[in-house]
């Protein structure tokens, strides 16, 4: 067996984390930064909450109420089995169509984020914890 053979048996297969395809930042004057984004997706704990999510009204509210954003993929994979297993899927990775992430609680360890998430073939929005507390949002510009 050569190396690049054992070495491409020990490569993790998971899939990685696309940009979004659309970012609604809510952070005027700055902007939403992706690789903020995409860190907060994957800090997100293998649990959802107990609670019933809001309504995309209340979840788009909660973003707007201060420095929040909402990113779009078409179906990213994101590792989560104990969820993936609750919403129907099998392979150990939920679907995800959209996160929400309000601004973090001021002094809280976690932040309540909501993920629009495949649930037994149909997207609805699932709340759950992310562990990672920055702020998504960056000085800068967006670029056309």
């Amino acid at each position: 067996m050569t190396l690049a053979c054992t070495l491409a048996a020990c490569a993790s297969h998971a899939p990685g984390i696309a940009d979004p395809v659309r970012v609604d930042g809510h952070c005027s004057p700055r902007v939403a930064r992706i690789t903020g984004i995409r860190s907060v997706l994957v800090s997100t704990n293998d649990k959802l909450s107990s609670a019933d999510a809001p309504s995309f009204t209340e979840i788009r509210a909660a973003v707007r109420s201060g420095d929040g954003a909402i990113a779009y993929w078409n179906d990213q994979r994101l590792a989560l089995p104990h969820v993936s297993r609750q919403l129907g899927e099998g392979d150990g990775y939920a679907r995800i169509r959209a996160i929400a992430i309000p601004p973090p609680p001021v002094g809280a360890q976690y932040r309540h984020v909501y993920l629009l998430a495949r649930d037994h073939g149909r997207y609805r929005w699932v709340t759950t914890e992310a562990f990672d507390m920055q702020d998504v949002c960056v000085e800068g510009h967006v670029q056309s």
